[in-house]
C-alpha cells in the first residue's frame, strides 16, 4: 500500500510523546512492507534538521515545508476576529497546500493519513480536490484539552480567552471530523467525546504503543527516596502538573522523607519550573536528556500529576515497560486500560497523591507488585506490533469501501 502521511512537525528527534507516537506508527507501518511519503511542517531550519531527516528516511520518503507555527501574542489577538481557532489557523499555509498538491500530482497513493487535528485543513483539501480516502489520527480530542485548560485558569483574562477558543474549537473539531473516512482515536474516552460532539463522525480506537525492545527493565542501582517525572515541558499540561506537584504534594512527602529527590526530565522547561531548583536543592530539573531510561530506571517511583490533557500518556507505557511503579491522576492515566491498585496507583487530589507517594516509598513489596503488573499489561496490550496490525486492517477497510463507491 502507498501511503501519504502529513504531520504538524517532523517526528524526530524523539523528545516528546507526540513525536514518539508518530515515529513509531510510521516505522511499524513501514516494517509491514508499506511505502510512505511523509510531509512535515518545520518552524525553522535547525542545524541538525538534515540529521533528523536522515534518521526518518530509513522508514519513509521525507518532505519538509517551513512554516512558523510558534504562538505569538499578535496572532492570539487577531484570532479574536476569526472563526478558526488559533491553535488550528497557525498551521494553515498556501506553501504547504501547494506542496501537497505537487506531491499528489506526481505520485499515486492508496490512502492519506493525517496526523492531528492541526493538519485536518489539508485533509479536507485532499478529499475535495483529489477524491482520495483520508483518515485522521487524533492524538487527543483537542476540544477537551482546551476545556480543561480554561477551567483551570485563575487569571480572568486568560480564562475568558481560553473559553472563547474552546467554543471555537468545539465547533471546528465537531464539523471537520465528519468529512474523514475514519477518525483513528487514541482512546475510548476520546472516541466517546467526539461521538458526543457529532454522532456522524466515523471512528475506531487505535491506541498508542511502546517499543518493548527499547523500553525494558535495566540493571541499575536505584537511588533511595527518588521520584521522577518525564515529559516535554513545551506542552503546558506537563509544566502545570509539575508545579501542582510542587505546591500540593511535595511538601507533605518532604516532611516524611527529608532526603527525597525529585527529577523533572524534559526539554525546554519554562522559567517557573526552572525556579524550583533554586527553591529546593532536592529538585533537579534536567532539561533535555539523550536517554530518559536511565533517569526512570534509577528512580524508585514514577509520578504523573497531570490536571490538564487528553489522549494517552506514552510516558506511562514506557515507564511500565521499564518496570517502574507509577502513581498518576485519572487524567494522566486516561486511555490506558489500567486497574487502580494492581498495575498503577490513581490519586486525584494533593492529599491522597502525597499519601500514596509516601506509602510507595516506604513499601518495597508494594512497589514491586505494581511494577511487575505494569510490565505485564504493556506486553499483553500495548506492543506496537499488535497495534499496527489493527491500523493496517482499518486502512484496508477504508480503501475497499472507497473503491465500492
Amino acid at each position: 500500500m502507498k501511503i501519504f502521511q502529513l504531520t504538524p512537525r517532523l517526528p524526530y528527534p524523539l523528545n516528546d510523546g507526540g513525536k514518539i507516537s508518530i515515529f513509531n506508527l510510521t516505522k511499524y507501518i513501514s516494517l509491514r512492507g508499506h511505502k510512505i511519503t511523509l510531509l512535515s511542517i518545520e518552524s525553522n531550519q535547525k542545524k541538525d534538521l538534515q540529521v533528523n531527516i536522515q534518521a526518518l528516511e530509513k522508514w519513509c520518503d521525507v518532505k519538509v515545508v517551513y512554516k512558523d507555527t510558534k504562538t505569538k501574542l499578535w496572532g492570539l489577538f487577531l484570532n479574536l476576529f476569526f472563526r478558526i481557532p488559533y491553535t488550528i489557523s497557525k498551521y494553515h499555509s498556501e506553501k504547504v497546500k501547494n506542496t501537497v498538491k505537487e506531491i499528489l500530482l506526481k505520485k499515486k497513493f492508496d490512502i492519506v493519513h493525517i496526523d492531528s487535528l492541526h493538519m485536518s485543513y489539508y485533509g479536507e483539501f485532499i478529499k475535495r480536490e483529489f477524491r482520495l480516502p483520508v483518515v485522521l489520527r487524533e492524538q487527543n480530542t483537542e476540544t477537551t484539552i482546551m476545556e480543561r485548560f480554561y477551567k483551570n485558569q485563575k487569571n480572568p483574562f486568560i480564562k475568558l480567552y481560553a473559553y472563547l477558543q474552546w467554543k471555537k474549537l468545539y465547533k471546528y473539531e465537531a464539523k471537520i471530523c465528519e468529512i474523514f473516512d475514519k477518525c483513528l482515536m487514541i482512546t475510548k474516552e476520546d472516541e466517546k467525546r467526539i461521538k458526543s460532539m457529532n454522532p456522524k463522525v466515523k471512528t475506531c480506537v487505535i491506541p498508542a504503543g511502546v517499543d518493548v525492545s527499547y523500553f525494558h527493565p535495566l540493571r541499575m542501582e536505584k537511588e533511595p527516596f527518588s521520584l521522577v517525572f518525564v515529559g516535554s515541558m513545551e506542552w503546558p499540561p506537563n509544566a502545570d502538573g509539575v508545579l501542582w506537584f510542587y505546591s500540593k504534594i511535595w511538601p507533605e512527602v518532604r516532611k516524611i522523607f527529608p532526603k527525597v529527590k525529585f527529577y523533572v526530565v524534559g526539554h525546554n522547561p519554562p522559567i517557573e519550573v526552572r525556579k524550583l531548583e533554586k527553591k529546593d536543592k532536592n529538585i533537579i530539573v534536567t532539561g533535555f536528556v539523550e536517554d530518559i531510561r536511565t533517569y526512570v530506571a534509577k528512580s524508585l517511583l514514577y509520578v504523573v500529576p497531570l490536571r490538564i490533557g487528553g489522549g494517552m500518556r506514552l510516558k506511562i507505557l514506557e515507564a511500565m515497560a521499564i518496570k517502574k511503579p507509577i502513581i498518576s491522576t485519572s487524567i494522566g492515566a486516561e486511555g490506558i486500560e489500567v486497574t487502580n491498585g494492581k498495575d498503577i496507583i490513581i490519586a486525584d487530589n494533593g492529599k491522597n497523591f502525597a499519601k500514596e507517594v509516601i506509602r510507595l516509598l516506604k513499601d518495597k513489596n508494594y512497589r514491586d507488585r505494581i511494577a511487575e503488573n505494569g510490565r505485564k499489561l504493556v506486553e499483553e496490550k500495548y506492543r506496537w506490533e499488535y497495534i499496527i496490525e489493527k491500523l493496517e486492517e482499518e486502512y484496508i477497510g477504508v480503501v475497499k469501501r472507497r473503491k465500492k463507491k
